[in-house]
């Protein structure tokens, strides 16, 4: 559902992450790198937030499931931005600055999107309240 502002957050959000995972150099080929940087674990966890945010877009019957999946998505979200600060700072390379700002505002579209999800999760108990 297009219409509600939590989806388009959602949407930016599973953007910023995919844009994260071609940000944080994975593998490299260099000899004294391959061994020390070879994290399929770190992309595989960029790869699920993105299709978790993506899943979460179609949940918009189920608001409780889509608060839940938000949740699930900011904490996974932290365990990237700490590993690639962990990563960054063990081998100094140059795209620090991007790849955080980019961490900076998928923190900030999930937080968006889970008040909008809050908001419209309220705005339904409240009508429940008055019937």
């Amino acid at each position: 559902m297009i219409q509600r502002i939590q989806s388009i957050y959602l949407l930016l959000g599973s953007i910023a992450f995919a844009l994260v995972s071609f940000k944080i150099p994975f593998w490299s080929f260099n000899k004294e790198l391959i061994s020390t940087q070879n994290d399929s674990k770190m992309f595989a966890l960029t790869c699920s937030a993105c299709l978790l945010s993506l899943v979460t877009i179609f949940l918009f019957k189920n608001r409780t499931w889509q608060l839940k999946l938000i949740k699930l998505a900011v904490i996974i979200e932290f365990v990237i931005g700490v590993r690639a600060f962990m990563l960054f700072k063990e081998f100094h390379f140059s795209t620090t600055n991007s790849t955080l700002f980019l961490l900076g505002f998928t923190l900030i579209v999930l937080f968006l999107a889970y008040k909008g999800v809050k908001k419209d999760d309220d705005l339904v108990r409240s009508v429940d309240r008055i019937r």
